[in-house]
């Protein structure tokens, strides 16, 4: 039945994620194909220096998905509810004060602080006026998907998702078309953005005879209990922006606004690949929720070994080939004078090493309220990844940021393994053996055969050996019949 629902849920975020990935990358090839590199770089610091604000609901709203799940396995409808409001009610002051502080940098520093230049200061002032709002409207839009996830209706949470994607990718073309320039970015997102809120409202809230925004539901008690589980993911996610979001910051003040568009190019390969790795890790906070509160140590170290062990199998060969293909992909996406996102894109691929093997057990130790034990290791990452940033981002440029950030993974890497395989009672050498052995041995057949075969040939003699490899050799039986049994129960259940 475990395997059942993680896989269920992994399809419906699979397909969802990827359609919504399928529009940002219209987006933005639209956006720099029309706008030029050095305004679409306006708009990518615009859209991180706005996203900060959703910082906070990062926190409160991953504690509200870990409740939901808690409450509705012991049939307490009353806390789960007080829950639900608690969290609207606290994440919406304290994002209005978040938003306040932006528009204060926005009208007196921007160009003190970022390198702007002279003709785009004007638009790039009217844009971010226009996300403050919205990012509002996203606090509350995530902030209901969390609720959905937590009542794991994944197909409502990606749903959503996939379109507010295709709402911003069906209004941006209009509104730009129409000669607004950034602003009409601007513009196009608040509309998907309000019309997003609308729907999820509907769906989440209104349609379900259970769940009710009022509030007189919102107490101190229900806060208390949000804030003592957040914190410490409040804390993981700024030092996860300062790993992420300061790259494109850092870039804004020392470098021309080119760069920032060369940098986003590459971001989103490499986000392209995290979508995969997250596919079964966004499914694990609730389930490990539940068998945290069941006290069921068995599973949860079953759960973590396998979940781990198949991130790294599913993903890792993909990344194998678009290190090797990146040029001719970043030539087919974008054209010439992109070698620059080339490099950026290798350096972000290799990122993903260490992050296969830590998202899961992360995504776990989340729904088992224990993202404490991590924060102190995050902190020393983050200030390896800072430091080394700043220092090489003026020396050797954009790629100085991803060198930093790379960096800081490793770091994170080393002392994430050996406190999970503590907290899921994996012996170190089980661990070594079933997640990092066995996967790496069918990888680097893989590899030799990528690097050392021409062309498409290559790739399609590579990927064959490896998925052969992997499914005779490593997959354990019982998981490979699990996996059939619910492709069947998928497709033909009905």
């Amino acid at each position: 039945m475990l395997r059942k629902r993680i896989f269920l849920n992994t399809a419906v975020n699979s397909g969802g994620k990827f359609l919504s990935f399928a529009f940002q990358i219209f987006i933005i090839t639209y956006l720099i194909k029309t706008l030029g590199k050095d305004a679409y770089g306006m708009v990518v610091l615009a859209l991180a220096l706005v996203a900060n604000t959703n910082l906070l609901e990062a926190g409160f709203g991953l504690s509200v998905t870990k409740y939901v799940a808690e409450y509705k396995a012991k049939g307490d409808m009353e806390r789960l509810l007080r829950i639900v409001n608690t969290n609207l009610v606290v994440s919406t002051v304290l994002g209005l004060i978040l938003c306040v502080i932006l528009l204060v940098i926005n009208e007196f520093f921007l160009e003190r602080i970022f390198t702007v230049p002279a003709d785009l200061l004007s638009g790039m002032r009217n844009l971010i006026r226009v996300l403050i709002p919205l990012s509002i409207l996203e606090f509350w839009s995530v902030s209901l998907i969390r609720v959905a996830e937590g009542f794991q209706r994944y197909t409502l949470a990606r749903g959503m998702e996939l379109i507010k994607w295709f709402l911003r990718a069906a209004f941006v073309p209009v509104s730009v078309s129409m000669g607004y320039g950034i602003l009409g970015v601007g513009v196009a997102y608040f509309a998907a953005g309000l019309i997003s809120l609308g729907i999820v409202y509907i769906k989440v809230i209104l349609l379900d005879p259970e769940l009710r925004l009022a509030l007189s539901l919102s107490d101190r008690e229900s806060f208390s209990k949000l804030f003592s589980f957040s914190i410490w993911i409040f804390f993981s996610k700024i030092f996860a922006f300062l790993s992420y979001r300061i790259d494109t910051i850092l870039i804004g003040i020392f470098l021309p606004p080119a760069n920032l568009t060369y940098y986003n190019v590459a971001f989103k390969v490499y986000e392209f690949f995290t979508y995969g790795i997250t596919l079964i890790s966004s499914t694990l906070v609730p389930m490990a929720s539940e068998l945290e509160a069941a006290g069921d140590r068995r599973r949860l170290s079953m759960l973590f070994e396998r979940a781990t062990r198949y991130t790294v199998l599913c993903i890792s060969p993909f990344i194998v080939i678009a290190m090797a293909q990146m040029p001719g992909i970043m030539h087919l996406w974008m054209g010439t004078g992109f070698e620059l996102s080339v490099l950026l894109a290798r350096l972000f691929l290799a990122a993903l090493i260490p992050i296969m093997l830590i998202t899961s057990g992360a995504a776990m130790m989340v729904g088992m309220n224990r993202v404490k034990e991590l924060v102190k290791y995050n902190a020393a990452a983050t200030a390896v990844n800072f430091a080394l940033s700043v220092y090489l981002v003026s020396r050797i440029g954009a790629p100085g940021v991803v060198i930093g950030t790379v960096t800081g993974f490793f770091v994170i890497l080393v002392s994430y393994v050996f406190v999970m395989i503590g907290i899921f009672g994996i012996p170190f050498a089980a661990y070594i053996r079933g997640i990092v052995i066995k996967p790496l041995a069918a990888l680097a057949v893989m590899v030799a055969l990528v690097f050392f075969l021409p062309g498409i040939t290559g790739v399609l003699t590579g990927f064959a050996v490896y998925s052969a490899f992997t499914v005779f050799i490593v997959v354990d039986r019982d998981d490979l019949k699990g996996l059939i049994m619910s492709v069947k129960s998928l497709f033909f259940q009905h």
